[in-house]
């Protein structure tokens, strides 16, 4: 009888990796953007009818408002960044450090934490959300705000290998 194949992912993140990831999940998974870029579009709109109204201080009240409308995004954005930014080098991910080692099998997934002693994470493949094929890795969604990061090279197996498998296993609508 075959045995289950298995494919271990000692997994050693490093700060661009890391960034990458926040990035894709705030701004394209989870479309943080949207709320804050109606809201200045907003702003935008009301600035330029106070323009066109041409009353008295209509322009000061204009300025104000583009200003913020302008400006709300750049220190969204910019704070955002800021703190991703500070998370990475609070994790000393300024070079690839080994955080976890996750194991795909058959069954399911096993993920055990390198940095503190505490017990496996195990858990079937029916109950991981989706799985994102991006730039240098994959990002396995375990719940839709915790997510395993896969990053390229750092299996015995070929990258394609890899995502193939958990392609497999969940199947083409949970795999983008």
């Amino acid at each position: 009888m075959e045995s289950e194949k298995e494919i271990v992912i000692p997994v050693r993140l490093d700060g661009k990796t890391f960034k990458r990831f926040a990035r894709f999940d705030m701004f394209r998974l989870r479309r943080k953007w949207v709320r804050p870029a109606v809201f200045s579009l907003i702003l935008i709109v009301f600035a330029f009818a106070a323009l066109l109204a041409r009353k008295a201080q209509s322009g000061m009240i204009a300025a104000v408002l583009l200003v913020i409308g302008i400006g709300l995004p750049i220190v969204y954005v910019g704070s955002f960044l800021s703190q991703v930014n500070m998370q990475a080098l609070r994790c000393g991910l300024k070079s690839p450090r080994a955080v976890y080692t996750v194991t795909l099998r058959e069954n399911g997934i096993r993920v055990e934490n390198n940095q503190k002693k505490e017990d496996p994470l195990e858990m079937e493949w029916s109950s991981v959300q989706k799985a994102f094929r991006k730039k240098g890795c994959i990002y396995l969604y375990v719940a839709a705000a915790k997510a395993f990061l896969l990053p390229d090279g750092q299996t015995a197996v070929a990258d394609e290998e890899v995502w193939a498998f958990i392609r497999n296993r969940l199947g083409p609508d949970r795999c983008k």
